[in-house]
């Protein structure tokens, strides 16, 4: 009799043990303070994506700020910003421009990038949802590595150049 209560005491430890060891497995690590909100993407911009080509994962090479269309470092604030799709890479939008917003603080700029002005459409943007890579070393979608910059407000990368990653949700 003593030996059963002693099993039955295990089974329910391994089972609780197991347990435990499952949610701590599917629990995220807590999101840095420093990071922009997650969030949903612009109304229709899957749909938008879609009749584009695009899909989630695909990348677009871009200069982060068409103000910024120059080689070598640039200097970003909290902003709106024009981004320019480059010919090279996977995904190439022929006369395209995507805007967005940049989120910086001292070590990094991050983009949400929100809609699409294509050139037959004037000056009329459709729903667009994508976010802004390193693209030379980013692989945690945690944006361009910065520097702080001697400007209040403004961070400093190493060059003007990116990826747009395409999503169907802001991480």
């Amino acid at each position: 009799m003593r030996w059963a209560g002693w099993m039955a005491a295990l089974m329910v430890l391994g089972l609780a043990g197991g347990c435990r060891h499952t949610q701590a497995k599917d629990a995220k690590p807590e999101r840095p303070k420093w990071m922009p909100p997650e969030g949903d993407c612009p109304r229709g911009a899957l749909l938008q994506m879609e009749r584009l080509g695009l899909k989630p994962g695909d990348k677009v090479p871009v200069i982060v700020d068409a103000i910024q269309d120059h080689p070598g470092p640039a200097r970003y604030n909290y902003s709106f910003v024009i981004a320019l799709p480059r010919e090279e890479g996977e995904k190439t939008l022929p006369g395209a421009r995507i805007g967005g917003r940049l989120y910086v603080t001292k070590h990094r700029v991050f983009g949400r990038y929100d809609r699409i002005f294509l050139p037959e459409s004037g000056a009329m943007s459709v729903p667009f949802c994508g976010i802004l890579l390193d693209s030379r070393w980013d692989k945690d979608g945690e944006g361009l590595i910065a520097y702080p910059s001697p400007m209040k407000g403004f961070s400093v990368v190493q060059d003007n150049t990116g990826v747009i990653q395409v999503v169907d949700r802001y991480p």
